[in-house]
């Protein structure tokens, strides 16, 4: 089973994933924090292979984590797909995301887009 790892601050927002991932046969794991130290936890202890991450969170910005996910071996990083409601495609990119959603997306979008993701790395 594939472990995604989501960090969404809006609790409407995050059941609604956790819903659709999970009706799609994925297994979801939300840190107790966003903080990049509780994230980096989960991510060293679970190894998701994707991380869908929100760009503004309240405490601390996706780009954060972003930063405290670069100094990982490439083999123990996660694909992070981050999403925003303002286009910040070239900065998610510049910053190391491997795809960036621009909200409101479609969930069809997101499940696509974790497919392909996925495919890279059965290549």
């Amino acid at each position: 089973m594939i472990k995604i790892l989501l960090i969404e601050d809006h609790t409407h927002t995050r059941q609604l994933l956790r819903t659709l991932l999970e009706m799609e046969g994925y297994r979801v794991l939300t840190p107790s924090t966003p903080e990049p130290q509780s994230v980096m936890s989960v991510v060293q202890q679970e190894h998701p292979a994707i991380m869908i991450l929100d760009a503004h969170l309240r405490e601390f910005s996706g780009f954060d984590i972003l930063a405290a996910l670069r100094p990982l071996d490439p083999e123990q990083r996660p694909k992070i797909i981050l999403t925003s409601g303002e286009d910040l495609g070239l900065e998610a990119d510049q910053a190391g995301a491997n795809a960036f959603l621009l909200k409101p997306f479609a969930p069809q979008q997101l499940l696509r887009l974790i497919e392909n993701l996925n495919a890279r790395d059965a290549l």
